[in-house]
């Protein structure tokens, strides 16, 4: 019996109407907004890929509708793959808790709160005070 192909080897294959030319390291990249070899590790571990990563690329996506807008076929697929991005996000999600459709919204921008804090550390007013010194 064929096993059924992860969340993560059919989001790759749908990626490729995206960019035909798709590779590992193209889909790490420009993509995921991650290193080179981000995607090739997150497979041959078995990993899923983070929600974080998840958001980057259905916020990328997002741009690729807005440059494709005239490319009607190109956007449905589009908004199909974010669909699934979606879909996958609330599965996980509901594996823990409750929350439905509703909840995306709020779901997704605490996502982004929390990849901001993964890029760049300390988020926020930075720890030290400037003051002018008068005559």
């Amino acid at each position: 019996m064929k096993q059924e192909p992860s969340f993560e080897e059919t989001l790759y294959e749908a990626m490729k109407f995206v960019h035909p030319a798709l590779t590992t390291r193209l889909f790490s990249v420009a993509c995921l907004g991650r290193s080179e070899s981000y995607w090739s590790s997150v497979l041959s571990q078995g990993l899923k890929v983070p929600d974080t990563a998840l958001l980057s690329l259905y916020d990328y996506l997002e741009a690729k509708k807005i440059v494709s807008s005239e490319k009607l076929t190109k956007v449905r697929v589009i908004s199909e793959i974010q669909e699934m991005i979606e879909d996958e996000i609330l599965r996980r999600f509901k594996e823990t808790s409750l929350i439905s459709q509703e909840g995306w919204d709020r779901l997704s921008q605490s996502i982004r709160d929390e990849e901001t804090d993964e890029k760049y550390g300390y988020y926020g007013f930075m720890p030290f005070i400037s003051t002018k010194y008068g005559k």
